[in-house]
């Protein structure tokens, strides 16, 4: 029989996906690191659902994946400045990121594709799905190390208006409106945001307004429409990452920052017979930075600069899901991904300005398959194959292979192996002074082994083991002045889950992380990458109006750099603590009151050098809900 999950992975969380079930006491969990969304995977997969994410009241997404295993999220110093996440040791660009399903990654950018977290507010999110280990059987170029795949609010029945209010520390503002609702035919939601993160790390400050619009129409009983659109605006400022920050920069001239992003989709969903689904899906992601630094003074090794980039990704595609055959799940199809990307700067000598520009498009075809097979309940078994032929390099065939067992009604086991690979920026092969148009697309060959036990209903305890194999990683080479492939790193390391419900009010969750990475033939180590993570959270229905959750953090040692003296400074980076604490009030169903304490300890820490993360702060929400 199918391995039971209790109702706590469905509670206050973030948990893997574990089986398939039909009982009304358990959640099955759609998850879409398929063609079509299942409801069971063989892939490690963690899951933050609205409740938890709400529970937590964490002041942004970036947060909230902190109390995942296998994340790590990087800090370059305020929110102001980069956040980016990294999945098992993976660079932050190997981190596919979607929203709704469109991709928000920007080749265009100086960071290879990292997604900056930043600009994600969390009181918009219905729910967080973490893909870890090669994706691109599925996705294609950019997902080597795994997928985040972020949904947006939804309202399945009725109509309500939500509006919230968020007031902090240091100017933190926080203001978002709801709307949502759904009738027989039509389902559609639409979010409004406003955000200044304040100035809780000096120079470091962010600004955004967001408008999202989601509507699903279902005209007959086998067709629907969906539809969405997104604008997201906003201005930054913060020290030049790297400049040693407000302890140690040499100058207080701050990087400058303003932003667009526009995403669009649009979907049609058919079913033809009672085997045969057929989904065409077409979307587009815009997005624009005028951006500026005073460079890092002595100016020996980063100038003033300054740039003006844009870039498209145009996306079309047809999947066929077919379900024929019983216990099998077949999709088959094809799309097409156009890239466009061009950027306006310069670097300043003082003497004289050097351009910076380039511009550069790209169009990658491909088909893919994949298969989920379930030959008894216990056994799962999983495959996807993806050909895609970009233009300007070789063509890829990536495969990906899973199957989970249920060796009793206590134990399970899962096994994945997969392949990906990423093609270069358009910063690393167009950029005037450092592009080099003969890369070679990155790639990784992964595989993972997990085993979860659960002796009760209450407890479940989940351990996995990863390795991951890094090739022709992309670097900048100082003595040839232009990037290059040369560096193969190995990341090798474990998870530990833990859920427990004591006592029905009471959840408690742990989890651990460990990464060893190697630089192969290099005397060389990555900056900042702890070996350790690890927490626990606590959440305690206190009465029925009362509730209150507890997180504890803690990040072990890891070595960072500064070029703040005009020569590259390695420092260690000691290991810290750090707890939250959010108190939930709710007086009547539509009023509710929110009162976080941030690093409640008052920890003193470096997210990176120069830059002390914020001491104790206090938030207080106020929500208004009208059904």
């Amino acid at each position: 029989m199918k391995l039971k999950v209790p109702m706590i992975a469905a509670g206050l969380l973030p948990l893997s996906v574990f089986a398939q079930t039909s009982s009304p006491a358990l959640e099955t969990i759609l998850v879409t690191g398929s063609f079509a969304p299942q409801a069971v995977t063989t892939a490690s997969v963690s899951v933050l659902d609205r409740d938890t994410i709400s529970a937590f009241n964490k002041r942004n997404v970036a947060d909230l994946l902190k109390t995942l295993p296998g994340l790590l999220v990087e800090e370059a110093g305020g929110p102001g400045a980069l956040t980016a996440v990294s999945i098992r040791g993976g660079e932050a660009n190997f981190t596919l990121v979607l929203l709704d399903g469109v991709a928000l990654n920007d080749p265009s950018n100086s960071r290879g594709g990292g997604f900056d977290f930043s600009n994600l507010d969390p009181s918009l999110v219905e729910r967080i799905e973490v893909f870890r280990g090669p994706q691109s059987a599925v996705y294609g170029s950019d997902a080597l190390a795994g997928v985040i795949n972020i949904i947006t609010r939804r309202v399945e029945d009725g109509h309500q208006q939500n509006v919230r209010a968020q007031w902090g520390a240091d100017g933190y503002r926080d203001m978002s409106f709801v709307a949502s609702g759904a009738t027989e035919d039509v389902r559609y939601t639409l979010n409004l945001s406003k955000r200044d993160t304040g100035e809780p790390v000096a120079g470091s400050e962010r600004e955004t307004d967001h408008v999202n619009l989601h509507v699903d129409w279902t005209p007959t009983s086998k067709q629907m429409l969906s539809a969405s659109y997104r604008y997201l605006d906003g201005n930054r400022t913060s020290y030049p990452e790297q400049s040693g920050g407000p302890d140690y920069a040499l100058s207080d001239d701050l990087d400058q920052g303003d932003f667009t992003d526009k995403t669009a989709a649009l979907a049609w969903e058919a079913e033809f017979a009672s085997y045969w689904r057929s989904t065409i899906r077409g979307s587009r992601f815009e997005h624009s930075e005028a951006y500026s630094s005073p460079g890092i003074p002595p100016f020996s090794a980063v100038p003033p600069n300054a740039a003006i980039s844009k870039f498209r990704r145009d996306l079309v595609q047809w999947v066929n899901t077919l379900t024929s055959v019983p216990d099998v799940q077949l999709n088959l199809g094809a799309d097409r991904r156009d890239e466009k990307g061009s950027s306006v700067g310069y670097l300043d000598l003082g003497f004289s300005q050097l351009p910076t520009d380039f511009s550069l498009d790209r169009v990658t075809r491909g088909v893919f398959s994949d298969i989920s097979w379930q030959p008894s309940e216990a056994l799962l078994l999983q495959a996807a194959l993806r050909y895609d032929d970009p233009e300007q390099f070789k063509d890829e065939t990536s495969l990906r292979l899973g199957v989970s067992y249920d060796l009793s009604s206590t134990w399970k086991v899962s096994a994945n192996w997969g392949e990906a690979y990423k093609l270069p920026s358009f910063f690393a092969l167009g950029h005037a002074l450092v592009g080099n148009p003969d890369l070679l697309p990155e790639t990784a060959a992964s595989w993972d082994a997990s085993m979860l036990f659960a002796p009760q209903s209450d407890l479940t305890l989940e351990m996995t083991y990863f390795s991951n194999d890094y090739s022709n990683l992309i670097d900048f080479d100082a003595e040839l002045f232009t990037n290059v492939n040369r560096k193969k790193v190995e990341s090798r390391g474990g998870e530990f889950q833990l859920q427990w419900l004591p006592i029905a009010p009471l959840t408690i969750g742990a989890r651990a992380t460990y990464t060893d990475l190697e630089v192969k033939g290099e005397d060389s180590v990555l900056f900042g990458r702890p070996r350790w993570l690890a927490g626990a959270n606590a959440h305690w229905r206190v009465a029925a109006q009362w509730s209150t959750m507890l997180d504890y953090q803690w990040t072990g040692e890891q070595t960072a750099s500064s070029l703040h003296t005009g020569q590259s400074l390695v420092y260690e980076l000691k290991d810290y603590h750090r707890i939250d604490w959010a108190v939930r009030w709710s007086p009547r169903p539509a009023l509710r009151f929110d009162l976080s304490l941030d690093n409640i300890l008052d920890e003193r820490y470096q997210v990176a050098v120069g830059f002390e993360a914020p001491g104790r702060a206090l938030r207080l929400a106020v929500t208004v809900t009208n059904y």
